[in-house]
């Protein structure tokens, strides 16, 4: 079980755009506030009356308010579609972002359509990921259903219409949610964004829709958007909020990834609320990232904690200890899992120490493969270390296959197999 830390795109998104216009607004002078209604008043009330993109007037009414950044050249000379082409191609991201903010400020209504259009045509890569969400959430303020619209018929991935339903779910959540239900029924990609919007401000009613959703991919990143908000009083009353979860296989999974990101934290305190959970099943599956992190900060101590534990946790808990110190002392970890011999099963750790110590130790390595139990999994790490101690250290490693006995007919001839794709590599290569 890999911890939660899944601090979400779209949140992160329109969080960086809010720092930016929450400082952008700290920086504005109150003259300059109101110079900027009253010239949107009386020299922009409509897009027929408004002087045209790029004309002299636009390019003075827009300078006025701007620093005289690069930037701000760009936003107050060029029309929407051309400023938001420049801007995109700047290096720096907070110039960049300032940039979009400001441009953000400048777009009527009937503008944001091309804007997004002529984003999007650029590319959208992870450096311009902040950006598209800025337009996004900025779009949805102005017209949510003109947003989602495109959204909907241009838009392959549920990032943009979900950023949309959440900007929009911080206005005004019942008209969003009446969209996203006239929209789709079950598993609905709408109500995700739904969620992650309303979820600060009301944290009950985003659990209410949270369990509206079946199982699901959808219902899963749902749950990570609102875990955050869970665990902003602590993992007691997180796990409290879990009580009041109808759903048993939700409730088993928010409880392990409430877990997880507790372990990665306070690992003590995850070890001792471990041993006290109802659900076995989710105590189970976060036993490892439980048992490895409080290795991290006391190895002493986990061992003494696992040896308490009941057999399914304590083969889980090993495992995760043994991550740990095999990477510190291959050797020193090869003889505590060596007196763990029937006191539990060992299979998934003796594969987590094979995987940490074939480095350093690679012999050490292969002599604990042959102790697991599955055949397929002993072969499978067999091939995996071998082949790898046979690129690093041929000799040794086929002195090792040779005077190992009972190895499985297809271990031994792995050395054949490797030179033989080899050669034929280079046989391609000299063609």
């Amino acid at each position: 079980m890999k911890p939660i830390v899944l601090i979400l795109g779209t949140v992160w998104l329109l969080s960086l755009g809010a720092a930016f216009l929450i400082g952008q607004g700290a920086r504005t002078s109150e003259s300059q506030k109101k110079a900027l209604l009253e010239q949107r008043s009386s020299s922009r009330p409509s897009s027929s009356s408004r002087a045209p993109r790029g004309t002299k007037d636009s390019r003075d009414s827009r300078s006025k308010f701007l620093t005289a950044s690069r930037t701000a050249r760009i936003v107050g000379s060029s029309p929407p579609r051309q400023a938001v082409t420049e801007l995109a191609q700047l290096i720096d991201p907070v110039e960049r972002a300032k940039g979009f903010l400001a441009l953000i400020e400048t777009l009527e209504v009937d503008e944001f359509l091309d804007v997004v259009a002529d984003f999007r045509a650029l590319g959208i890569t992870e450096q311009r990921m902040s950006e598209y969400g800025m337009l996004l959430h900025a779009w949805a303020k102005a017209d949510p259903k003109g947003a989602l619209g495109y959204a909907m018929k241009h838009t392959g991935t549920s990032f943009a219409r979900q950023a949309i339903m959440t900007s929009w779910s911080t206005d005004d959540p019942d008209a969003a949610i009446a969209f996203a239900k006239h929209e789709g029924k079950g598993a609905n990609p709408l109500l995700v964004g739904i969620i992650r919007g309303i979820a600060p401000a009301n944290l009950s009613r985003a659990t209410g829709l949270l369990q509206e959703l079946p199982y699901s991919r959808e219902r899963g990143d749902a749950l990570q958007s609102i875990l955050p908000f869970v665990m902003e009083n602590g993992a007691d009353a997180a796990l409290t909020w879990t009580a009041g979860l109808a759903d048993a296989q939700l409730k088993s999974g928010a409880i392990t990834y409430i877990m997880s990101d507790l372990a990665d934290s306070e690992p003590m305190r995850a070890a001792e609320l471990l041993i006290t959970l109802g659900d076995n099943d989710a105590a189970v599956r976060v036993a490892d990232d439980v048992a490895g992190s409080l290795a991290r900060v006391d190895l002493e101590q986990a061992k003494n904690w696992s040896a308490g534990l009941d057999d399914d946790l304590r083969a889980e808990a090993v495992e995760g200890i043994i991550g740990h110190y095999a990477s510190q002392d291959p050797v020193a970890a090869s003889g505590w899992l060596g007196s763990l011999a029937g006191t539990t099963n060992l299979d998934p750790a003796i594969r987590q120490f094979a995987w940490r110590s074939q480095s350093s130790q690679p012999e050490l390595a292969a002599d604990w493969i042959g102790q697991i139990q599955s055949p397929a999994h002993r072969n499978e790490m067999y091939n995996s270390v071998l082949s790898r101690w046979l690129r690093t250290d041929p000799t040794s490693a086929e002195h090792w296959i040779q005077s190992t006995p009972d190895l499985p007919e297809g271990v031994r001839e792995l050395p054949n197999h490797l030179r033989q794709s080899e050669q034929q590599r280079r046989d391609r290569n000299s063609r």
